[in-house]
């Protein structure tokens, strides 16, 4: 017996495997990879009502048992058993719909797509006649769900603007809202401060009091005792231990992880007490300063987006500051702006002389490293080796002139590997499948080998198991006495009590009090950290206020005002512009690049790209071309010409994706193989002669004005207005933006790529045909040199319209302020009579522009 939302209750269910007292239970689980045995014939219960916590170290196998469970992967041997029954499930949504509900600690989110896009798209957009989404369902859904919430949540915003904590309460909060029998919390408070951790909680007991089953997994070992009623430990992939929580002690569950007992942490010694004693000087002095001496001196930093204002901080050689405050406080952004992430106005003196770093670069170039938040989106290269993350900041240290030292680097990276204990096959693993605590070594060793003089630390023991934070406690100690200065931020308040030696709050991006953690309290430091009931931070100024309201370059309104600003130039400057025939001339050329850039914008939007458009616009075109030249039955031909540009176009499409998902290829290699190809069959086709004779009923479609519209303007506002309720108003079509956005987070719904990419490159197809069919009436012939080039002005009206290179955004009014900004452009050229053979130095001048100002801009607002 399974569970599942849409044919009964939860009580119902609960009531119903009441007499087994189990709902979830895993049998010999065992899942491999390559070099490495995951899960190792585990077994795990877990019944109605119950907090099971699951805790070890990290690469013990946590993770690995809660992605079987939530469906992401499948166990090699052994059985999952829900309500009794044997399952086995086709992926997340499947385990989804069966009422498992998983919140991970690393979930990614569709960063582009709004917050309550976001929280829908977990379960499945709602969706009425045709496709079309509810959005009334899916913004009422949301704006009930953040209701839940300690703190308010603009759910309308882009989720990549939330940071950490709110996409983890965000996630967790849309969990809450569907009817799940087994609820799997990963880390949940690793990113949460005080007043966040205490809601958390009460949803936990909420849910054991509805009957609802609940994996918890923490490394805090407060949180396991407080919540748990069994804890499960794994070690090396095997269950080592299955006891009621009253049978438990702290020291026992530790050695149970370890397979040790515990060993007692370094004592702390007290920077701070000789800061106060005189600023009596350490044994132990840094090359780059003398310890107890003002190492980062921080006066009146103010960020110019808002998010701090008037900073005044000292930050001594030898002394680790701890910077506690809440969520949205500011601390994150300060460390970010001393590193040179983020644009602030005030003074920074490091070692007597004034600092200043516009990038990372610079910064660690003057001995500044830091240890990011967020290690999976600024942290961790994923798609690279343990070894080159290691080594990152450091390169120069292993090279001789431009050569690099494989053997010194490998064995540094070596060297961090064992001193952090990093659980890995070797140097080379990806560091993409660590664990999330081993990846968080991974940077911490990264910053070391950069042998910093002051030392960010951003949440750096977050998803790191208890025995690896003592661990990573020890060695900051080892650091400030060795004379580095350690900046410890941290949402959790008894580690920055425990280890720093001055403690600094921040709250609504002010210094709000400096602290001795020795005689003060967690009460003391929590009420200072309290919000006042209206903040005091001044709006965003200038250029970035003006950005922040219309969107920058890449939006619409700044497309539009540049395509406004050039034609009324081109309007003053040279008559012939103005003249109707040339009016005329330049909207039925836009007409036809519009779907074209549409076509190609439909494959960016999902992360892949398409360089054969052009080809196969002339492949469609002759085909058309010859069924219609020298046509004595128009009434037939028109509608088998039409039909056969699209079936060619989507054909042509489904070819590229088809070879690109089968061969698993990058798109770009497969449609430059297929540019070829299509132009290949086109000669074939034609002999490379050109294409004429066409009936007067075809070209009439051109040539007609309703009500002095050219007709291909009236039939490019039709394409574009299916294009854009397509886009944004169809389950299918937000799919494109949800794979494109993260193709991860898109496998977690449900969404793969097949599905996206079939869909994506078809729907450009019969966009490719229409264009063709569209220049084949404009131009009344068909030549075989047709379309040569036109995949890059497709492109680069696509980008500059603001479609993500990367995907994940775009937008169809953007594409067609892009495509006019760029028919303009062209005819301003024919106008100046500039050679034709510096158009492509202007289109592409124009993309890379493009590009550059759309990852600028990009950057800055998340």
């Amino acid at each position: 017996m399974w569970f599942c939302a849409r044919c009964c209750s939860l009580q119902e269910y609960v009531s119903a495997v009441a007499a087994d007292e189990v709902i979830l239970e895993l049998v010999g689980v065992t899942r491999r990879y390559p070099g490495v045995v995951a899960l190792d014939r585990v077994n795990f219960d877990l019944r109605p009502g119950e907090v099971h916590a699951l805790v070890g170290e990290n690469g013990a196998g946590k993770s690995t048992l809660v992605n079987v469970v939530s469906g992401v992967i499948r166990p090699d041997e052994g059985e999952l058993r829900l309500g009794g029954e044997s399952l086995r499930f086709s992926g997340p949504v499947d385990a989804r719909r069966r009422g498992i509900v998983a919140v991970h600690q690393e979930g990614e989110l569709f960063s582009s797509l709004s917050v309550a896009e976001n929280m829908a798209l977990s379960v499945g957009l709602p969706a009425g006649r045709f496709g079309r989404v509810r959005w009334r369902q899916v913004f009422a859904e949301a704006e009930a769900a953040v209701g839940r919430l300690p703190e308010r949540v603009d759910y309308r915003q882009p989720a990549g603007r939330m940071s950490i904590a709110h996409r983890y309460m965000t996630r967790l909060a849309a969990a809450l809202s569907e009817q799940a029998c087994v609820v799997l919390l990963d880390e949940p408070t690793s990113a949460l401060t005080g007043p966040e951790v205490e809601w958390l909680f009460a949803q936990v007991e909420q849910l054991r009091q509805a009957g609802v089953g609940t994996i918890y997994i923490s490394h805090r070992q407060e949180e396991i005792f407080r919540l748990a009623d069994r804890v499960t430990v794994l070690r090396d992939g095997r269950r080592v231990l299955c006891e009621p929580i009253d049978r438990l002690t702290p020291e026992r569950l530790i050695e149970a992880m370890v397979g040790r007992k515990p060993p007692s942490e370094q004592k702390r010694l007290g920077s701070a007490r000789r800061l106060q004693a005189g600023g009596g000087k350490s044994s132990s002095v840094d090359a780059g300063g003398t310890s107890g001496a003002a190492r980062l001196r921080i006066e009146g930093l103010t960020d110019r987006r808002g998010r701090f204002r008037d900073v005044d901080l000292v930050l001594h050689a030898g002394e680790v500051l701890g910077v506690y405050g809440l969520i949205g406080a500011g601390r994150t952004e300060l460390a970010e702006a001393i590193y040179g992430l983020r644009s602030a106005t005030g003074r920074i003196v490091l070692d007597g002389r004034t600092y200043r770093a516009d990038s990372p670069e610079q910064a660690i170039a003057q001995g500044v490293a830091y240890l990011p938040e967020d290690r999976l989106r600024r942290g961790v290269c994923r798609g690279l080796s343990i070894r080159a993350n290691l080594v990152l900041s450091s390169l120069k240290r292993w090279c001789v002139g431009p050569w690099v030292r494989a053997g010194a680097e490998a064995g540094a990276a070596l060297e961090q590997m064992r001193m952090l204990d990093v659980r890995a096959r070797d140097v080379e693993q990806r560091v993409e499948q660590l664990s999330g605590g081993n990846q968080q070594k991974v940077v911490l060793g990264r910053c070391l080998l950069a042998q910093p003089k002051v030392l960010l630390l951003d949440e750096p023991t977050r998803g790191v198991d208890v025995g690896a934070k003592a661990e990573i406690h020890a060695l900051l100690r080892r650091l400030a006495d060795d004379g580095c200065a350690v900046m410890l931020i941290s949402s959790d308040l008894p580690e920055v009590l425990e280890h720093s030696d001055r403690l600094v709050v921040i709250r609504e991006g002010r210094i709000a009090g400096q602290f001795d953690p020795r005689s003060t309290t967690a009460e003391q430091v929590a009420a200072a950290a309290l919000p006042v009931e209206a903040p005091d931070l001044p709006p965003p100024r200038g250029l970035r206020r003006w950005l922040g309201r219309w969107g920058g370059w890449g939006s619409d309104w700044g497309l539009l005002c540049a395509v406004l600003l050039l034609g009324a130039w081109l309007a003053l400057t040279n008559e012939q512009f103005v003249t109707a025939e040339n009016l005329r001339g330049v909207a039925s050329g836009a007409a036809i690049w519009i779907v074209l850039a549409l076509a190609a914008a439909v494959v960016i939007v999902p992360g892949a790209i398409d360089i054969s458009i052009g080809s196969l616009l002339a492949l469609a075109a002759a085909a058309a071309g010859l069924l219609l030249r020298d046509s004595t039955t128009p009434a037939i031909d028109i509608p088998l010409a039409v039909g056969a540009a699209l079936a060619i176009g989507v054909a042509g499409g489904a070819l590229n994706a088809g070879v690109a998902l089968w061969g698993r290829i990058h798109p770009i290699v497969v449609t430059l193989g297929t540019m070829t190809v299509f132009r290949g069959m086109l000669i074939l086709l034609t002999g490379g002669e050109t294409i004429t004779g066409m009936p007067s009923a075809w070209t009439r479609l051109a040539t007609a004005r309703p009500a002095g519209v050219p007709g291909l303007v009236v039939a490019c506002a039709g394409v574009c207005l299916i294009v854009h309720g397509w886009l944004r108003h169809t389950v299918r079509g937000r799919e494109l933006y949800a794979y494109g956005a993260s193709p991860t987070a898109a496998r977690l719904v449900g969404i793969g790529r097949r599905r996206v990419w079939l869909t994506a490159f078809a729907a450009a197809g019969a966009l490719v045909g229409t264009a063709a069919l569209m220049e084949l009436a404009r131009a009344g012939s068909m030549q075989s040199v047709l379309g040569s080039g036109y995949e890059l002005r497709a492109i680069a009206a696509a980008v500059i319209g603001g479609t993500a290179i990367t995907g994940g955004r775009g937008s169809v009014v953007g594409v067609v302020l892009g495509a006019l900004l760029l028919s303009l452009l062209y005819n301003a050229l024919v106008l100046w009579q500039v050679s034709r053979y510096h158009y492509d130095l202007v289109i592409g001048s124009l993309l890379l522009v493009a590009i550059l100002l759309d990852r600028a801009f990009g950057k800055s607002e998340s």
